[in-house]
């Protein structure tokens, strides 16, 4: 089975449709199977404390409207690519039904929100998971394999994507020694579908391919020195394009 990639746009679009279509169009042309956004109200889910004042400018300036993500959806769908978008709230995870995209995301930052990861289940879609904020002491008291069968029982169609949540993330912190990528339960708990790569270079990636991951989601800008928080430690067109020739070389070489 071959890798599938996803060519996380974002915020990086940092609002502007032109960019986010080039970004959508570059991404089918050098191979991407899927091209993903990020949709919430900055001023509810992020503290502006948080990021430098020009960052936060172009956060506010990524949010898109309904109409916007709608007409990015046509957009994929006219191309071929699959349309992905991770929601923070109800009410963009309801722009996305009304939509009808194939699948939904669970980012590690919504993993302890049960209201919100329940809704998920209740569209009977498959959907992925990022592991980056699991931890033994959080707001629900869980242990990690707690939070585990919580949100990603298979009967759910989960998939879960090692991640790190540090931005960039070094190579040293990545620990790919410590789990397995597997399609197949077994009696870890401790099993991953894929990648989520907050890495700067495509090394974390490729290793993670050629370990098994079967999914890798990782930043995607037109230009890494525009602003924005994600930027500098997203691929850029040529990165994308030699992860793509990598994935579908590896496959070849190993048998799909």
């Amino acid at each position: 089975m071959k890798t599938q990639i996803i060519a996380e746009v974002g915020i990086n679009h940092n609002g502007k449709l032109s960019m986010a279509r080039r970004a959508i169009e570059l991404a089918k042309l050098y191979g991407a199977d899927v091209v993903k956004f990020q949709l919430y109200k900055p001023e509810r889910l992020l503290d502006k404390n948080d990021f430098t004042d020009l960052d936060w400018l172009a956060i506010l300036a990524s949010e898109l409207s309904f109409l916007e993500v709608r007409e990015l959806k046509i957009h994929c769908d006219s191309l071929g690519i699959e349309f992905m978008a991770s929601a923070f709230d109800f009410e963009r995870l309801g722009w996305l039904e009304d939509f009808g995209v194939k699948r939904h995301k669970i980012a590690s930052r919504m993993i302890y929100d049960s209201s919100y990861c329940e809704a998920v289940k209740r569209t009977y879609k498959p959907y992925l998971v990022s592991t980056g904020y699991v931890k033994e002491n959080n707001p629900l008291g869980e242990t990690p394999r707690q939070t585990w069968e919580r949100v990603g029982r298979k009967e759910f169609k989960a998939e879960w994507l090692y991640c790190i949540s540090k931005y960039p993330t070094g190579l040293k912190d990545v620990g790919f020694n410590h789990f397995l990528f597997t399609t197949q339960l077994d009696r870890k708990w401790e099993w991953y579908n894929g990648f989520s790569d907050h890495t700067i270079g495509l090394t974390a990636a490729k290793v993670a391919i050629s370990l098994g991951a079967k999914i890798i989601e990782k930043h995607f800008t037109l230009d890494r020195t525009l602003q924005g928080p994600d930027q500098a430690g997203s691929m850029d067109p040529n990165e994308l394009n030699e992860l793509c020739k990598f994935r579908d070389e590896y496959t070849e070489i190993m048998g799909d």
